[in-house]
């Protein structure tokens, strides 16, 4: 069984799938010789010919010479864009690129001088020997500072494809040129084949490969004789390189469908030929190599076809990179308008040209100016009949019908599942549709989106590594920061004193300890503080309701009386408060003392309220009078006796306050010491107030009973001399007396008796009461109701003694004052 060199020495070719015969219209060009036209006045150089990572080296309105490098750039991929001729840079902006979009692109203009001054670096061509006594890296290095992309359409770097990281044993050198109208290879191989058997040793010295194939169409005999004269002509040993022939077929031009045809080899999907050994380059690429490595010429201009009806020189140019397209138009006596179509490329994988002003590349190969005669009408698209022409068609075996409808639903992760990458945009489908549908343009514009979808995914990953990475490194400062800390107090703590750290645990032990106080006081206080709050709420509500019900009411002149004295012992009660609260607390709380004696004064009116809704208003005896006087003064006593006992709490509260806000931060010991003296004096104080109320109360009996016995002697006197009105205010001071004198006696019996502990209150009002009671001389009956025989012992006797005497007094002399106004009156 022959191998693969055998059989490719013996000239076997194979077949592909699909493929067409579309009319070759080579002739208008084919016949003549490249020719130059008349250089342009302006050069536009598009940028993004550079590559990856470059930035511009010229600014305008500086002078360049031609073969001048307008770009710099470090990367791998980088290619550098030269300026053509020599001139002024007149500006740096955004021109029409020479695309089927037509988007502006970053553009130098220079405006020709028409001196074509070299730039130093260009020299006279290099012997033979000196090339090859140069390194591989000198070589590529070379072949990349010229700008050199694949001159076949792809333009891919050639300094890249030339560095492969696998053993390549084949060398295919495509001259095929099956694209109908374009002749500029075939031109190419008939005139400068020395060149381009130059440049291909070259690439064998790079390279070295087993074979070397250089691949013609059948339809070119003058190219192919020419080739193989040159390559006779060379140091190539003659086993290793040979010309093969190819059937004419559309598109036998492709990579892998020469690839195929060659060695019968698919190359897989996703793969590329140098993963199978194989090398492809394009006769131009092999003549710009030359070039540059002989001459270092850079690649500044190329062979392009100008063919069609409508141009009046048909023929292949060498036209510099950068020529205006309309320029060219105008030099080779275009027929047609501004209207016509414009092709950049052939028929079949060409684009139509949007704007005229855009510049010559170094991937175009071929402008079509065809009359309309040449193109086939736009036809309107129809449905698609599933007739299976396409897939028949298609080299590459795929399936453009379902390429199709995914690529039109715009589901192009569909798409990309039936291998939408592989097409080769050769247009063998959109030739064959029945229904005229543009199927290599929905192709194009699928691949378009995958393209602007993959870019994306990348930026994003690449933006999710810089973020990581960012994350990691603020992770690493951070535990860096920690050490060197933990790294410096462990150095301080070797440095300190024992008297230090003894210094430094106290101070956080006194601040733990206070921590811990605060809260706990926040914590106790609190629940405290809103269930007094809410008790003084409801009582200050509670009692408010009653002070407004008896407003409402219509009083009696006693209850009048009754209320104004309770008024006024409320207020003088209230008075007594704030002094003590005052003493009491550094900050009183204006708040409380309002609400304190608003609570005294509610109480009063309560009292007085219920003593006179007590009496029936059918009490017209003397008796009745004085039962109703007694039950007023009860619920008067009462009252104060309430106030007393809320001075009282209040006094005793208030160093217990004191105590406890002094004594928050310190020891749990001093905290007991303090709370036991506290209690101690509150109970000393409770004993003191209590046997105060009870002496008072004794006293006040004795005071009573006097007045009793001296109103049962002297009343009827006093009766005569004072008016009615007074005689009526005797009488009530006489009533209220009697019934407190009795109460007071109850209330002493029963605290001797049951309750030495709870004496009653009411020391503070005794003098005031005793003052009152010296009006009541009259009423004989209420004298015979006291009992002597309460009073407890001989001291409590003497003082109701003198209570009584003083009483006595007081009324003589408010009888002699009476008597005196009655006689001035008189007179």
């Amino acid at each position: 069984m022959l191998t693969l060199f055998e059989q490719i020495d013996k000239g076997t070719l194979w077949k592909i799938p699909g493929g067409i015969h579309p009319p070759e219209c080579k002739t208008l060009s084919s016949h003549s010789a490249i020719a130059r036209l008349a250089p342009a006045d302006h050069y536009i150089i598009p940028v993004p010919q550079a590559g990856d990572a470059y930035s511009l080296s010229v600014n305008v309105g500086q002078y360049v010479l031609k073969g001048q490098a307008l770009t710099h750039g470090e990367g791998f991929r980088y290619l550098p864009v030269h300026t053509p001729v020599s001139g002024k840079v007149i500006a740096i902006e955004e021109r029409p690129s020479n695309h089927a979009s037509g988007l502006p692109v970053l553009s130098c203009v220079v405006e020709n001088d028409k001196q074509d001054t070299l730039v130093s670096s260009i020299h006279a061509r290099l012997d033979p020997s000196d090339v090859v006594n140069m390194d591989n890296e000198a070589i590529l290095s070379r072949i990349q500072q010229a700008g050199i992309a694949g001159l076949g359409g792809a333009a891919f770097p050639t300094h890249i494809k030339l560095k492969p990281v696998s053993e390549i044993e084949l060398l295919i050198i495509n001259g095929v040129e099956c694209e109908p109208f374009i002749t500029s290879d075939d031109r190419l191989m008939q005139e400068h084949c020395d060149e381009i058997v130059s440049g291909i040793t070259i690439i064998h010295q790079l390279l070295s490969p087993k074979r070397i194939v250089i691949a013609i169409e059948d339809n070119k005999p003058q190219a192919s004789e020419q080739m193989r004269h040159a390559l006779n002509r060379s140091t190539l040993p003659s086993d290793l390189a040979k010309v093969t022939v190819i059937p004419t077929l559309y598109p036998s031009g492709g990579e892998k469908q020469l690839i195929q045809i060659l060695t019968g080899q698919e190359v897989p999907s996703g793969s590329i030929p140098a993963q199978l050994g194989i090398l492809v380059q394009n006769v131009g690429t092999a003549f710009a190599i030359d070039q540059a490595v002989y001459c270092n010429m850079p690649l500044i201009e190329r062979v392009v076809t100008l063919t069609g009806s409508h141009v009046g020189q048909a023929g292949n140019y060498w036209l510099p990179i950068g020529t205006p397209i309309d320029d060219l138009l105008s030099k080779t006596q275009y027929l047609g308008n501004d209207n016509d179509p414009l092709i950049i490329g052939g028929p079949m994988m060409g684009y139509m040209l949007p704007n005229r002003h855009a510049p010559v590349l170094k991937g175009t190969n071929c402008v079509l100016m065809p009359t309309q005669q040449e193109i086939a009408p736009e036809r309107k698209e129809q449905p698609c009949i599933r007739c299976g022409e396409c897939a028949v068609a298609c080299p590459a075996q795929l399936l453009p019908q379902q390429l199709f409808w995914h690529a039109k639903a715009q589901e192009y992760d569909k798409a990309a599942g039936y291998n939408l990458r592989d097409c080769i945009e050769c247009g063998c489908c959109s030739y064959v549709c029945p229904s005229d549908i543009p199927l290599v343009e929905y192709y194009r514009i699928a691949k378009s989106a995958l393209k602007v979808e993959a870019e994306e995914k990348k930026q994003a990953e690449l933006a999710k590594q810089r973020f990581d990475s960012r994350t990691l490194r603020l992770e690493e400062e951070k535990r860096a920061r920690e050490e060197k800390a933990k790294q410096a107090a462990n150095k301080r703590k070797a440095a300190m004193s024992n008297n230090d750290k003894d210094a430094v645990a106290e101070a956080m032990a006194r601040i733990k300890a206070k921590k811990a106080a605060t809260q706990t006081e926040n914590v106790s206080d609190a629940p405290q503080d809103k269930v007094a709050a809410a008790i003084a709420r409801a009582k200050a509500k509670k009692q408010a309701k009653t002070v407004e019900q008896t407003e409402n009411s219509v009083p009696t002149q006693q209850e009048k009386v009754a209320a104004a004295v309770a008024r006024a012992k409320a207020k003088k009660a209230a008075q007594n408060i704030a002094p003590t609260t005052e003493q009491a607390t550094e900050t009183p709380d204006p708040q409380k003392e309002k609400v304190a004696a608003a609570i005294a004064r509610a109480k009063a009116k309560k009292a007085a309220q219920q003593t006179a809704t007590n009496e029936e208003p059918g009490l017209t005896t003397q008796q009745e009078k004085v039962a109703a006087a007694i039950a007023r003064a009860k619920a008067k006593k009462a009252a104060k006796a309430q106030e007393s006992r809320d001075s009282d709490a209040c006094d005793a509260a208030a160093p217990v306050l004191d105590t406890e806000s002094e004594t928050i931060a310190a020891d749990d010991a001093k905290k007991a010491k303090i709370a036991a003296a506290v209690a101690k004096a509150k109970a000393k104080k409770r004993a003191q107030a209590q046997s105060a109320d009870a002496d008072s109360a004794n006293a006040e009996t004795s005071h009573t009973s006097a007045l009793a016995a001296h109103s049962a002697t002297d009343g009827s006197n006093a009766d005569v001399s004072l008016t009615p009105a007074q005689q009526k205010q005797a009488k009530i001071a006489a009533a209220v007396a009697k019934a407190k004198a009795k109460k007071l006696a109850q209330q002493s019996m029963a605290n001797q008796e049951h309750k030495p502990t709870e004496a009653s209150v009411g020391a503070d009002s005794a003098p005031e009461d005793s003052v009152t009671l010296t009006d009541a001389k009259s009423q004989k009956s209420a004298a015979s109701k006291v009992d002597e025989a309460q009073i407890a012992s001989p001291a409590e006797i003497k003082k109701a003694k003198i209570a009584a005497a003083v009483a006595k007094a007081k009324a003589k002399k408010l009888a002699q004052e009476s008597m005196l106004t009655n006689d001035q009156n008189k007179d």
